[in-house]
């Protein structure tokens, strides 16, 4: 249970870095590019960075939380490939790389920025120039990480590996992620903005709710 309240704690952290991050008006956007680049002009170097700061601090808090998962298993489902591939994406991958991703999406708004108030002409291709060395191999890795974490996630569930029910598979990081991303869709204000751009941390946060709320319930009547 300690490890599902660190991971709350950090998908808070997330989150406050998430709205620092997109929490701004993108009334007029012709589409997602055109938002962010709005969200870049209105939102501060200060903001931009305080986001980096609580994401790289709280997102390797969050795999704390999804780490608890790993824990629920037996002992001979820890030492199973399913089990192995689990604990090796959470920790090795989400929770080692998950901070420098959001650094780097930090990044991706201060070049935005940057070249709007140097008044480049196509701003976007500037920014696509400067940084797609890096960040290119960074996201192809981290995703690659964020799928095997997923599925992982999702055969342990389905599979009634743990105390869980197993429709609780349907709770998992990619689903909480489309469902807040909806909000995208419901406005421009920078409420709707910041919840958006809280996908991850927001689900990851209903998630550890909902796991914590069964967990409880059940082990009350053991």
């Amino acid at each position: 249970m300690r490890l599902l309240y660190i991971g709350i704690a950090g998908a808070i952290f997330t989150m406050m870095g998430d709205c620092l991050l997109c929490g701004a008006d993108s009334s007029g956007a012709a589409g997602m590019i055109d938002s962010f680049m709005i969200i870049a002009s209105k939102i501060s170097y200060m903001c931009i960075g305080l986001a980096g700061s609580f994401g790289f601090i709280g997102i390797p808090l969050s795999a704390a939380g999804y780490y608890a998962l790993y824990l629920l298993l037996s002992e001979a489902d820890r030492d199973s490939r399913l089990g192995k591939m689990y604990r090796l994406s959470v920790l090795g991958g989400y929770a080692s790389m998950g901070g420098a991703v959001h650094i780097l999406c930090c990044y991706i708004m201060t070049g935005l920025k940057k070249n709007i108030e140097a008044g480049t002409a196509d701003v976007v291709s500037a920014v696509i120039k400067e940084q797609i060395g890096y960040l290119l191999p960074c996201m192809i890795i981290f995703l690659i990480v964020y799928i095997v974490v997923v599925v992982s996630f999702i055969l342990i569930i389905s599979k009634g590996k743990t105390l869980l029910p197993k429709w609780m598979w349907v709770l998992n990081p990619l689903v909480m992620k489309a469902v807040f991303n909806v909000f995208r869709r419901l406005g421009t204000s920078a409420l709707c903005n910041g919840i958006a751009c809280s996908n991850m941390s927001l689900g990851a946060l209903v998630i550890f709710l909902c796991w914590i709320m069964v967990i409880r319930s059940r082990t009350a009547f053991d």
